[in-house]
């Protein structure tokens, strides 16, 4: 009898234990309220057949000086408490170098089912660094339970941060770009754009590209920029295009000429198995004059190919696989009358 009451009360134990590890675990996973903005759709025309683009809508900075600096900084990782206080530090060391006027981040701040807690941390820190910055979102950002929508009120609403959700309709999540003046004329336009996560329906297993509806956006807001004296700009996103591979090669081929590219490859391009077209309306719209991605973390080289700069940047943390070698940062540097593009990494000491 005695031992029969133990057995069951054991059980009993064992099973409350279990339920509670349940819930618990659940709650970690379930995904946090967030608010779409649903209101903000983007079409090409409204409906009395007036193009929709204002330049007004586009966030401006005008730039003090005969130069803008812009560091590039790409997969924090920021995860489960591991590593942040030494995060902070490499990020701030790199910043200090670079001296810039602004800071984008292409994509993977916060990774883990604990994202939004990281999503929070990187905010602050960028917000307490104090120069404006951007971000795009990478493929292990909305992993946990925060998505992208939740992170975005945080980025929007962060101080100094240039960051806007953008268009829900026409593929991810933070598509918008950010317009320099100098001495109040167009100068450069930046153009931040999700690049994807996963190919949910592809047969085997592929990193994401961009959407249809994001080539048209892209289209559309080039050209209009154009009309607007914004003849150059510069994208930022965070898998690689897969002409970075066939840039590369060719690059190597022809004697790795330094007038043409730098930097190294030691991995292979992680990008899409399909190839959407980017590149090719880029190229057709011959106003990007460089692209800077992030995703292989191994990988800081700038290559030039068919007129446009392609362009990886480094590894900003030693969260995740890393090489100790090849930490920090990517300096873009536009200055002159005539918006010249000059571009380094900044390679911090093991």
């Amino acid at each position: 009898m005695n031992g029969s009451r133990a057995f069951l009360i054991a059980i009993a134990v064992i099973l409350t234990a279990a339920l509670i590890t349940g819930i618990t675990l659940l709650g970690v996973y379930v995904r946090l309220p967030s608010d779409p903005d649903y209101d903000n759709i983007w079409t090409e025309i409204d409906k009395d057949g007036n193009d929709t683009f204002d330049i007004d809508d586009i966030t401006t900075i005008n730039m003090d000086g005969d130069e803008f600096r812009i560091l590039q900084l790409t997969d924090l990782h920021y995860r489960a408490g591991y590593k942040i206080a030494d995060s902070d530090e490499l990020i701030r060391r790199t910043v200090e170098i670079a001296d810039p006027d602004m800071i984008v981040i292409t994509g993977d701040m916060v990774m883990t089912v604990e994202n939004n807690f990281y999503v929070e941390h990187v905010a602050e820190l960028f917000s307490d660094i104090g120069i404006p910055w951007a971000v795009t979102y990478g493929n292990h950002d909305d992993e946990g339970r925060a998505d992208k929508f939740y992170m975005g009120e945080i980025y929007e609403n962060a101080e100094y941060s240039l960051y806007r959700n953008g268009p829900v309709n026409i593929g991810g999540l933070g598509n918008y770009a950010v317009n320099i003046t100098r001495n109040g004329e167009p100068y450069y336009s930046l153009i931040m754009m999700d690049s994807g996560t996963y190919l949910e329906d592809y047969p085997e297993f592929s990193y994401g590209t961009f959407e249809t509806g994001q080539i048209y956006w892209y289209d559309w807001l080039q050209t209009n920029l154009i009309e607007s004296g914004y003849a150059k700009s510069m994208m930022f996103f965070h898998i690689p295009l897969p002409e970075y591979r066939v840039a590369f090669d060719e690059w190597q081929l022809n004697g790795s000429d330094p007038a043409i590219g730098f930097g190294e490859r030691r991995e292979d391009e992680c990008h899409a198995l399909i190839n959407i077209g980017m590149f090719d309306k880029i190229k057709q719209l011959g106003a990007t004059t460089d692209v800077f991605v992030g995703h292989d973390h191994v990988n800081d080289y700038s290559v030039e190919y068919k007129g446009i700069g392609l362009h990886y940047g480094v590894k900003s943390t030693r969260q995740v696989y890393h090489d100790d070698d090849m930490i920090g940062g990517k300096l873009i540097t536009i200055s002159g009358e005539n918006a010249e593009v000059a571009v380094s990494n900044i390679l911090l000491p093991e």
